[in-house]
């Protein structure tokens, strides 16, 4: 099993729940709303009387857990959906799963999915 992590701009969240609904088996997501920082777009203050503030860009955090053969399309349906070419279009993340457990019903492995 793999694990995807997608931080993405908020006005692509549509979209891509639209398209990841295209994909057949499609094991769902969750998602929330994050603040970050990115590097290089803060500058130093270098008068300590200076008011500093910072604005934490919003994105969207998607988490998706699926089958080893299904990643690959998962990550490409994302990149290929939510991308603008400009910086800030954000970051895709996957991992292994090593093992998995339903609450409910005890299953594990692919077959909690």
């Amino acid at each position: 099993m793999k694990r995807i992590i997608a931080m993405i701009r908020p006005v692509m969240r549509d979209d891509l729940i639209a398209a990841l609904h295209q994909i057949e088996d499609f094991p769902g997501a969750s998602m929330c709303e994050i603040k970050g920082i990115r590097r290089g777009v803060h500058q130093c203050v270098k008068d300590r009387r200076e008011l500093l503030t910072v604005d934490f860009p919003t994105f969207i955090r998607i988490e998706i857990i699926c089958t080893d053969a299904m990643a690959p399309t998962l990550a490409e349906t994302i990149r290929s959906t939510v991308r603008t070419g400009k910086p800030g279009d954000g970051k895709i993340f996957v991992s292994p799963v090593e093992s998995c457990l339903s609450i409910s019903d005890g299953k594990t492995g692919e077959g909690t999915l």
